[in-house]
């Protein structure tokens, strides 16, 4: 035992060991996360969640196109040709009606096709007359033109194509020996409870990150294995043209070009108009730039409240409305390089297997299979993604900057 001593004059608590002196903490526990982890799933999770009864989860679309035949003859053809080789003639029948745009004449189509890349047509089927019609004319399909008590002409229908998706299971658990769950913990929180609140908030992000780049794989191994497609990969993979590069500077008409396919079709009959684009924070920042330099800068004044600047959420084009969000998984999980993700939301679903939608499970004392002295749980979510119409969504990579 040390040899004590005397001391003269105030005392200081420095004259005790510290294990003495009742230690003093705030009452609570600070959390830094992503602000706003999971907004993908907090916006679809529930308006647009679906019912999965097989770990194969695929969904059917449709989509309405127009034939658009294009000349395909070296010479091209004269006035009074009436058999053309075009590079396709799917969907053509009889009565069908074409333009040629340069000269603005009106073609018919007098039998069903014979062949895939030969028409006959009547020639001058309106107000101007045939004239000839260059190689590698897009003809442009202006309807269909039939006689009195004609004959029904051949049904038309359009293709419906079966996309094959996954369910994914995402387990996120945690854990804490029996010794630290009856301990006493500092800062004001119970440990199971911030444990499982860890737990949570990693389960929800990863079903996120899925959301956005799983890629679906079918049933593999023993036992099977498998994982559902995300919004990004359905995007490249049926929609590789919405996949746009920008270049080094990106100024308000640049965008709007670049966001043009995204509007050509839809499917959300109520608001066709409307997409939201969720991005990191290089390409948020280019987004403010343009419309700071589109726009004017304002002073806002309120009772509590003097601010200055610009903040754009939404931008209003000649297309439709677009509304923009900053995701921080975007900036979290890997390094912003200027990515921004076009989505038509209504056209998004999450599907849950069963009741597989965050199921908790908990390990009690006793019950813990391995005989561990501890106690634990987990968080399980079996779903699957349904990107119905990847050509209403669309990629812009590679923002850097915003001009005027």
């Amino acid at each position: 035992m040390p040899v004590g001593f005397n001391a003269n004059g105030i005392f200081y608590d420095t004259y005790n060991p510290s294990q003495l002196r009742k230690q003093s903490f705030a009452d609570s526990l600070l959390r830094n996360f992503p602000n706003g982890t999971a907004p993908l799933l907090a916006l679809i999770g529930e308006i647009n969640k679906k019912k999965a009864v097989s770990t194969e989860h695929g969904y059917f679309t449709k989509t309405m196109a127009f034939v658009k035949p294009v000349i395909n003859n070296s010479g091209g053809y004269a006035a009074g040709d009436t058999t053309l080789t075009v590079t396709s003639t799917e969907g053509i029948v009889s009565g069908t009606l074409f333009e040629v745009p340069s000269t603005r004449e009106v073609i018919r189509v007098t039998a069903d096709p014979a062949s895939a890349t030969s028409i006959t047509v009547a020639r001058a089927q309106g107000r101007i007359a045939a004239a000839a019609i260059p190689n590698s004319t897009e003809l442009m399909q202006i309807g269909n033109a039939h006689a009195r008590a004609s004959s029904r002409p051949t049904a038309r229908t359009f293709r419906t194509d079966y996309i094959a998706n996954y369910t994914s299971i995402v387990r996120n658990a945690w854990a804490l020996s029996e010794t630290d769950r009856n301990s006493m913990a500092n800062a004001g929180w119970e440990n199971v409870a911030e444990n499982e609140a860890d737990a949570a908030l990693l389960h929800s992000a990863d079903i996120e990150a899925q959301m956005w780049w799983g890629q679906a794989m079918a049933p593999t191994g023993t036992p099977p294995r498998h994982t559902t497609q995300g919004i990004i990969d359905a995007i490249y993979q049926y929609a590789p043209s919405n996949v746009i590069t920008a270049g080094s500077t990106t100024n308000y008409s640049q965008l709007m070009a670049m966001m043009e396919p995204m509007f050509k079709f839809t499917s959300n009959m109520g608001d066709p108009t409307f997409r939201v684009i969720f991005c990191d924070s290089v390409a948020m920042r280019v987004f403010q730039d343009i419309g700071r330099y589109m726009g004017t800068l304002q002073q806002m004044m309120g009772e509590s409240n003097n601010s200055f600047g610009v903040q754009y959420t939404k931008f209003r084009t000649y297309k439709g409305v677009v509304a923009i969000k900053e995701h921080p998984l975007f900036n979290s999980l890997r390094t912003a390089n200027g990515l921004a993700v076009v989505t038509d939301l209504p056209t998004i679903n999450v599907a849950y297997l069963g009741d597989r939608n965050a199921k908790p499970e908990q390990y009690e004392l006793g019950k813990n299979a391995n005989g561990q002295d501890a106690i634990g749980g987990s968080f399980t979510s079996e779903f699957a993604m349904e990107v119905t119409s990847p050509i209403t969504c669309g990629i812009i990579k590679g923002l850097t900057a915003g001009v005027a």
